[in-house]
């Protein structure tokens, strides 16, 4: 399976054999996502998770940025933050984390604020040699409200200070030296890397990475022993499941 198929225009999917290429298509606003693009985004998961997509690389169009988060920009978002309704951005934050699929950033350019929300949220990362890292919210007079968080729950405090307090982005070899990413490739490898990383994942059974996801999660606020009962817990109920789905 080769074909693009685009769920608007503002976001695309390409279906490989047991993963898929999810594209921000908004290059002209830096792959900001504003409130119609994620909606698009919610679509194209759940069909993802409806035909039991293994594996999703999450990556932007074009060489200059892979997200510069929620478009701050778009009126929808100015009426959210205004109202009682809940905050898109999280939303789409909480559909990634449920998702059943593993999710691989390639992250292709700059990921600022919500785009390095992404990056956190994602299980994997891989990094072209020209991405960068950052929250810009200091230089703006807020907290780094979704993006801080998040960084905090990957990153040694000291890194997650000297991006939140200086508002300077860091290079892909800071990123890889921090944790931030798996692994840095060229450009013109990085999503060669990322399919071939998607599909060795891929081969492994879809429950398993569906649990294993979920486990990695849930264990990372347990305690040593509430985690190992956890860990066996779900090695039961993940067996039940595949003895059920071979019925």
């Amino acid at each position: 399976m080769t074909s693009t198929h685009a769920f608007g225009l503002l976001v695309t999917v390409t279906p490989r054999d047991g993963y898929a290429i999810v594209t921000l298509n908004r290059p002209e606003k830096r792959n900001a996502m504003n409130f119609a693009a994620q909606k698009e985004l919610w679509a194209a998961l759940a069909h993802l998770a409806e035909i039991r997509c293994k594996v999703i690389i999450l990556t932007g169009a074009g060489e200059v940025s892979f997200c510069a988060g929620a478009d701050f920009k778009d009126p929808e978002r100015a009426k959210v933050l205004t109202s009682n309704l809940p905050d898109t951005w999280l939303q789409t934050q909480d559909i990634i984390a449920r998702h059943p699929s593993v999710f691989i950033a390639a992250v292709n350019g700059f990921a600022l604020g919500g785009g390095l929300t992404l990056v956190n949220n994602s299980e994997l990362a891989i990094a072209s040699d020209k991405a960068t890292f950052g929250m810009p919210e200091m230089g703006m007079g807020i907290f780094a409200s979704v993006a801080g968080p998040t960084t905090t729950k990957r990153l040694l405090p000291k890194h997650v200070a000297q991006l939140i307090f200086t508002a300077k982005p860091v290079d892909a070899a800071t990123a890889l030296s921090w944790g931030l990413v798996n692994e840095v490739v060229a450009s013109a490898d990085l999503l060669p890397r990322a399919e071939e990383l998607a599909a060795h994942i891929a081969t492994f059974d879809g429950i398993a990475l569906d649990f294993s996801k979920k486990a990695l999660r849930d264990i990372a606020d347990m305690s040593w022993s509430d985690g190992l009962d956890y860990g066996i817990r779900s090695s039961a109920v993940i067996r039940g499941k595949q003895a059920l789905a071979t019925q």
